[in-house]
């Protein structure tokens, strides 16, 4: 009886996903690691499943001898050398788009948080503090959004922003005249400069790719871009926002708050944490129950469709030996 390929699981997947792996793989499960211990592991496994908590770099690579398969149960791969990984051959498949709706939906309770201090009035009201006047705050209605990016997750916001009739504005990477008369069409207005959209805006929502180009895009000069009233939200990436920068706005006040579900170093303490105008999430942009589903349905067919391809290619190389 043939013996089944070896899997890691190091982050949660989808209870589908996790059934179908243990059905077909000898699976180990182990989240958290590190990445001295998974460094130290990954040459015994065939199969790697993971999201963002882990690198996969050419360390990790050297290592992999038997690895032929990496799974990123989600879109981003900032923490994955794909380089290398092209050049040892070894398979990729990650879920672009799938968690965009999830995201964006996220980025709408970040908004609500900040412009109704809903967070700060839940832990007064848990100590029986009724301070109801000094939660006067704003409705997102008819508010000037600001998207930095505008790839599946902005366009699922501004999808959203519909209902409340808000002024869609963008920035994008590869900006020109056709692109924003064909986004001006869709009512949608397109910025050639970060610098004007940030002066424009009330909401801004960082959701583009992290990269060299945009490592600190958000810095101190940005930041000072802001209006009174405005609060930043980033669902993209750490890195993308200057944390240290964003500390010393929020310090002095010179907009009205901040949002992040993403840090440049997670599972670390930031004196972020410690301001009443930002709100910090762990990392749960994609954390519904929808789109957990979706991204395991994906990769189900994808590893059906490789363990295919694998056994007609032995069928084919038997048959050729008679």
């Amino acid at each position: 009886m043939e013996s089944k390929e070896k899997a890691l699981i190091v982050d949660p997947v989808h209870k589908n996903l996790l059934s179908f792996l243990e059905e077909n793989y000898d699976v180990t499960v182990k989240h958290p690691i590190t990445q001295e211990e998974l460094n130290s592991v990954i040459g015994r496994f065939n199969l790697l499943v993971l999201r963002s908590g882990s690198k996969v770099d050419s360390l990790l690579l050297e290592n992999a001898t038997n690895l032929h398969t990496i799974i990123r149960a989600g879109t981003g791969t900032d923490n994955i050398d794909l380089k290398k990984v092209n050049e040892k051959k070894i398979h990729f498949y990650n879920t672009p788009s799938t968690n965009a709706r999830a995201v964006a939906e996220l980025s709408f309770g970040m908004m609500h948080c900040l412009y109704r201090y809903i967070l700060r009035a839940g832990n007064e009201i848990r100590e029986n503090i009724w301070n109801k006047k000094s939660f006067l705050g704003y409705e997102l209605s008819n508010k000037n959004l600001g998207l930095v990016g505008f790839g599946s997750i902005g366009k699922e916001i501004a999808d959203i922003s519909a209902g409340y009739h808000m002024n869609v504005h963008c920035t994008v990477s590869d900006y020109s005249p056709e692109r924003a008369t064909e986004l001006s069409s869709q009512n949608i207005t397109l910025h050639s400069e970060l610098s004007s959209l940030l002066q424009q805006c009330d909401i801004v929502v960082v959701c583009c790719p992290y990269n060299e180009q945009t490592r600190n895009l958000i810095d101190t000069r940005e930041l000072s871009l802001l209006g009174e009233q405005a609060v930043l939200i980033n669902v993209a990436r750490g890195g993308v926002v200057n944390e240290k920068a964003l500390y010393d706005a929020l310090i002095e006040n010179t907009f009205l708050g901040a949002a992040s579900d993403v840090f440049e170093h997670e599972r670390k303490p930031s004196p972020l944490f410690t301001l009443n105008n930002f709100i910090g999430t762990p990392h749960i942009g994609a954390m519904s129950h929808e789109s957990q589903e979706k991204i395991a349905e994906l990769i189900i067919d994808y590893l059906q469709q490789q363990a295919e391809i694998t056994a007609n290619k032995k069928f084919t190389a038997m048959h050729s030996h008679i």
